[in-house]
């Protein structure tokens, strides 16, 4: 019985731990520099293609995933992503770039979902 209430409690509080974690990527909750939003976009990114089925492999470069995927916005994130692994300076036009990219990425890739794959996302933990 204690097993059951367990699994239970754990597949209910999912989905909210889920929408909790994804507003962050979006918006965090406390004050974040540059790159770590530009990341936390990323993982939103990674979040919407492992929804739909696409994992990067080992080693997988942001670039080669997003070539490989051919999902719209990937690509415009990857651009993004590696200036910013690189350090080759970013500005708050960048962050916009990149939240819009990400967001298209995310969605675009949920379009493919079906509704039982969609509620086996949002049960789904790690994200990404």
């Amino acid at each position: 019985v204690g097993a059951a209430a367990f699994v239970t409690a754990t597949l209910t509080l999912r989905p909210l731990r889920r929408a909790v974690a994804l507003r962050h990527l979006r918006r965090p909750y406390w004050a974040e520099t540059l790159e770590q939003r530009v990341s936390n976009l990323w993982q939103l990114t990674l979040v919407g293609l492992r929804d739909a089925g696409f994992c990067a492999r080992a080693g997988e470069q942001p670039e080669e995933l997003a070539r490989r995927v051919r999902v719209d916005g990937v690509g415009a994130c990857a651009q993004v992503l590696e200036r910013a692994r690189h350090g080759l300076g970013l500005d708050d036009g960048d962050l916009l770039a990149m939240a819009a990219a990400a967001e298209l990425a995310y969605r675009a890739a949920r379009t493919r979902l079906s509704i039982f794959a969609r509620a086996a996302a949002s049960v789904r933990w790690p994200l990404a």
